[in-house]
């Protein structure tokens, strides 16, 4: 991706690529933003009695029950997530979905920040740039009647903190390694990482969003394709 897009510009990108990736899995999203704190929503795509009628078909590994969903939220600085009812999910899928939520979060309170502060908005309103008490300050107070949202998964689990595994962070010498496949083959896959550097699903996804975020790799049409470095 390229980095000299506004944050704006980039969360479209992301929301493109969440957008493909659901459709392609029949899947649906609603990415809400206007409360604290910000969520993501997905569902299975179609009303209930299309999901009936997939469900026909379901086994045991690929179950979703009618009106299933995951929630998404990052609340004190933690990435966490809920279901509910039964929502089955394979391990990359989920992940695919986790790193998009976590930059879309990102660029939007990115953008949020630049459009208060720099548009003298939030000088406008009268009120001051929020601080942080040094330690042993006083603690936020709870929220009280915090906007309830009809987008909300009701009979849901309790939030569930993803952990994020460190060994699952790419190395200088395996962005290298995946540099060079990408150049190789003018683009790059998730299975092309897994079968020729013999890294899990969830360190190819890591690397493809590093060599992204790096400008080497761009998404387009579905596809991760070597960026496009010439100087015009």
């Amino acid at each position: 991706m390229d980095n000299s897009l506004s944050e704006s510009a980039r969360f479209a990108v992301y929301r493109e690529k969440l957008k493909g990736i659901c459709e392609a899995n029949n899947l649906s999203y609603v990415f809400i933003k206007n409360a604290y704190p910000i969520k993501l929503v997905i569902r299975p795509l179609g009303g209930v009695g299309e999901q009936m009628s997939m469900l026909e078909e379901a086994t045991e590994d690929n179950y979703i029950s009618p009106g299933a969903s995951i929630l998404f939220t990052v609340k004190d600085g933690n990435l966490t997530y809920r279901m509910s009812k039964t929502f089955t999910i394979s391990d990359t899928l989920f992940n695919k979905i986790k790193n998009i939520f976590k930059n879309m979060h990102y660029l939007w309170l990115q953008f949020f920040f630049r459009d208060l502060v720099e548009g003298g908005k939030l000088a406008a309103l009268g009120y001051k740039m929020p601080d942080i008490p040094e330690s042993g300050g006083q603690q936020d107070a709870p929220r009280e009647n915090e906007p309830d949202s009809s987008n909300l998964p009701g009979e849901a689990e309790p939030l569930e903190e993803i952990e994020d595994d460190e060994e699952d962070e790419p190395t200088s010498d395996e962005l290298t390694q995946a540099t060079e496949i990408a150049r190789q083959n003018n683009g790059i896959t998730q299975a092309m990482l897994e079968e020729q550097m013999g890294v899990t699903a969830e360190k190819a996804i890591a690397l493809l969003d590093e060599m992204e975020s790096a400008g080497v790799i761009e998404f387009s049409n579905g596809h991760y394709l070597l960026a496009d470095t010439e100087e015009e």
